[in-house]
């Protein structure tokens, strides 16, 4: 049963031989990431673990490769992608010959023939190709595809966004059971059909409810894939206005588009995650901010008022979480100081080797602290500041590539699809405070990272006005109304 994970490939070889690339990312790639998980892995010899969405994008970078390499411009951004995905190498595989200055003797035959060097090198390799599937190749398609039109002549950033939400509409409604009884749905299915396979993500309650976890593993994984269905279902809303308006039911007033919208709010809200309710919250404040006010201000207004929120957050949290984990009152509570002891806990480990990590298995975990549910210290541990700061160059680069595009007279549509990325960005930036960056986020980050690499400006059309934050006094008002 296990070669099922292959299929999505020949889906996908099929679909672009009679259709194009573009119908197998749409039709193949993001069912395959978006509806079944990634904990269950099929293992070819001398390859890393291959999961459905990696079987369904290999096809479709091949044939980029083939077909598609003429279009692409370098970017600074595809070094800082192309460096932090290899980076890998450097912390697993010469993670302790790098702090130890052992690295001066890389070519001496008592280091190269080591069992301990080459069983470190051999599985940096495996995780760089893995890491190539789930960083890369989506940053690929996404630079590749969306923002440049198909043979037809049409871009499918709006087909692909409606893809998206449907697809995220449909886990919402499935995952009513599992919020109501507990347990996951796709694990019970899985179990029967992958019996040998062991996943290792028990579900969660909270509050008498399930914590939702839907195919990506964590609740608050699946939160944050919920956060950005709802942001990019919201401009598709307003860019679209005929999208989705059939009627489900000729004889109920329920049409596609609000259905669709209702699962993936319904969809965040039984995660049960506070971090991505957060996130969408200040993402959110974000775009209110720019109904009001120039994109500048409100680009400051906003960061002040972050810096205000985070200092009251810190003191609030000091209070609240001013004890022992054994003296916590609730679940809340424990969490919370878990994750406050993490710091503290993984400061001394960080410090003893801060270049370059200790690699993504070899890590020494504190004791009671074995899951780093913090993206960024997570990233300090594994892989030093320097994974740490090429990650944040990635998160930047994007940040102020979209910034310069508010400055730029663009459409209107574009100009709401920049705050939707802008939004998308802000809300993920924020969870992974809470949780680190896994399962589809991963691919789904990447994968949009490269749709803003290759966004191309288009030009004002008649009737509209280019200045930041402003267009016949909509702004950004509109994809939050």
């Amino acid at each position: 049963m296990v070669l099922l994970i292959l299929l999505p490939a020949v889906f996908s070889w099929a679909f672009m031989a009679w259709g194009s690339v573009r119908k197998a990312l749409l039709a193949v790639y993001l069912p395959c990431l978006l509806l079944l998980p990634g904990y269950y892995i099929i293992r070819v010899p001398h390859l890393p673990a291959i999961t459905f969405a990696d079987a369904a994008i290999l096809p479709i970078v091949f044939a980029l490769l083939l077909t598609e390499m003429r279009f692409w411009r370098p970017q600074w951004m595809d070094l800082f992608v192309f460096v932090y995905c290899f980076s890998v190498i450097l912390s697993q595989g010469m993670g302790l010959e790098m702090a130890n200055g052992d690295w001066t003797n890389l070519l001496s035959p008592e280091l190269t023939f080591s069992h301990r060097f080459g069983t470190n090198i051999k599985d940096s390799g495996m995780m760089a190709f893995g890491r190539m599937m789930e960083m890369i190749m989506p940053y690929m398609v996404g630079k590749l595809l969306v923002e440049r039109a198909g043979r037809d002549g049409h871009l499918i950033r709006r087909p692909m966004v409606a893809r998206i939400s449907i697809l995220l509409a449909v886990v919402g409604f499935i995952s009513i059971v599992d919020f109501l009884k507990g347990g996951s749905t796709w694990q019970a299915v899985g179990a029967k059909v992958f019996p040998g396979q062991f996943v290792d993500w028990p579900p969660q309650m909270r509050w008498g409810f399930g914590r939702i976890a839907g195919p990506y593993g964590h609740a608050i994984l699946a939160g944050m894939i919920f956060l950005m269905g709802i942001i990019y279902c919201l401009w598709l809303r307003n860019v679209d206005l005929e999208w989705g308006q059939r009627r489900l039911f000729a004889s109920l007033p329920l049409n596609v588009r609000n259905v669709v919208l209702f699962g993936l709010v319904l969809g965040l809200i039984m995660t049960q995650s506070r971090g991505p309710w957060l996130g969408l919250l200040l993402a959110l404040g974000f775009a209110l901010l720019t109904r009001v006010m120039s994109v500048g201000k409100a680009t400051l207004t906003f960061l002040t008022l972050l810096a205000i929120f985070s200092t009251v957050f810190y003191y609030v949290g000091q209070k609240y979480t001013a004890m022992e984990m054994d003296q916590a009152a609730t679940e809340d509570q424990r969490s919370a100081v878990y994750r406050r002891e993490l710091l503290t806990a993984y400061a001394p480990i960080v410090a003893q080797r801060k270049a370059f990590g200790w690699g993504l298995i070899n890590y020494p975990a504190a004791p009671g602290q074995h899951s780093i549910d913090n993206e960024y210290l997570l990233l300090a541990v594994t892989q030093g500041f320097f994974g740490l700061g090429l990650f944040l160059a990635i998160a930047a680069g994007t940040g102020l590539r979209l910034l310069r595009f508010v400055a730029m007279p663009l459409s209107h549509e574009d100009r709401l699809l920049v705050f939707a990325h802008l939004a998308v960005l802000i809300g993920l930036l924020t969870t992974l405070a809470t949780v680190y960056m896994g399962e589809q986020v991963e691919p789904m980050y990447f994968f949009i990272t490269g749709w803003v690499s290759g966004m191309i400006p288009r030009p004002v059309q008649g009737g509209e006005i280019g200045l930041p934050g402003f267009r016949r006094g909509h702004g950004f008002r509109r994809v939050i109304a």
